[in-house]
């Protein structure tokens, strides 16, 4: 069974995470697979409470229930078995079953974050009712909530766009971001974590003015000339740009409704890729949007505050969901195919 579980591994570890951090390590004993969060990976002011990290490892569990599937098995799951192990988010046993030719498992490896301007054109019924069959397919922990109207888009591309506004303008968002970036395709394969500068999508110009900006006290006199509010105005319409955005939106705020928030994703994310759809979480304002809630703002100016506030209130309002959490937010449509994609480490395997 080693092979197997390796080869299921394998492809499971091709799931997004925040910076690309891959906050995760596995043990495996006979036939079950014990996930290990790896806390210090991602330190970001986004990451509170680790919620960032658990969405991550709701997507790899996702993909271990299809690959486990494909190659014979049925996974079944315990999530926070050991409440001496905060850092054990989940223990898989596997148990044999017959081969499930599964539809996502040939497009888990071709998934990608697709930042590039989306047409301006709506999804079709189809579509939409595939996106939002996703809760029942995964067991339920949560729904999908899909607006596609012209102003709510733009109210959703300008809330989505403060995390640029503010990220730019403050000094731990900003050098953390930059920290994490790969400028070079041979710094990228070497690291296997943080941003592919191509994953961007930055027309060149951009591109070199961000090794400029990289360095705090430059980006400070950029921001003198309103370059943080100018580049947020630039994202906004770029969000605003999709077929529709998508909610997904948990009963409460647990390490639970987040993994299981991070299972939806990762589904609706897949069946985005098998219909050749771009895919985009724009999730940055809603990590900010916990921390404030929770009166974690040391980090924080008042006016940042303010507007996380503001841009967190017009989110629920646009999905009118005033009751449960929006966990993750995203832009679906049609686009051009993404130039790039991040590299994934080999999973962190021990066998016991």
């Amino acid at each position: 069974m080693q092979n197997e579980i390796k080869k299921i591994l394998e492809v499971a570890v091709n799931a997004p995470s925040g910076e690309n951090a891959q906050p995760w390590r596995f043990t495996v004993k006979d036939n079950q697979i014990f996930i290990f969060n790896i806390s210090k990976r991602d330190q970001s002011l986004y990451n509170f409470s680790q919620k960032g990290s658990l969405v991550a490892h709701g997507t790899l569990i996702e993909n271990i229930v299809i690959a486990t599937s494909q190659n014979g098995y049925k996974a079944d799951i315990s999530l926070f078995p050991d409440l001496q192990e905060p850092n054990l988010t989940a223990v898989i046993k596997l148990v044999e079953t017959n081969p499930t030719e599964e539809r996502f498992y040939p497009f888990i490896k071709e998934r990608a974050t697709n930042r590039k301007p989306y047409e301006n054109k709506k999804l079709n019924e189809g579509q939409k009712r595939s996106f939002l069959n996703a809760p029942e397919e995964v067991g339920g922990g949560g729904k999908i909530i899909l607006v596609d109207e012209e102003d709510k888009k733009r109210a959703l591309g300008e809330a989505a766009s403060v995390n640029e506004r503010v990220m730019f303008d403050n000094q731990f968002l900003h050098n953390f971001f930059f920290n994490h970036i790969n400028w070079t395709e041979e710094e990228e394969k070497e690291k296997r974590i943080g941003f592919y500068i191509k994953t961007l999508e930055l027309p060149p110009p951009a591109r070199v003015l961000f090794k400029i900006i990289r360095y705090w006290p430059v980006m400070k006199i950029f921001n003198l000339l309103g370059f943080a509010k100018m580049a947020a105005k630039g994202n906004a319409k770029l969000y605003a740009t999709a077929g529709a955005f998508g909610a997904i939106v948990v009963d409460g705020d647990s390490s639970r409704d987040f993994i299981n928030a991070g299972r939806l994703m990762q589904r609706v994310w897949l069946k985005a890729t098998k219909m050749g759809l771009g895919f985009h979480p724009v999730t940055g304002i809603l990590f900010l949007a916990r921390r404030v809630i929770a009166g974690e703002t040391k980090e924080l100016s008042e006016t940042h505050i303010q507007l996380i506030k503001k841009s967190h209130e017009t989110i629920k309002s646009a999905f009118g969901a005033e009751n449960g959490v929006i966990a993750i937010v995203f832009r679906v449509g049609y686009a051009e195919k993404p130039s790039a994609r991040s590299s994934k480490l080999p999973p962190d395997i021990k066998w016991e």
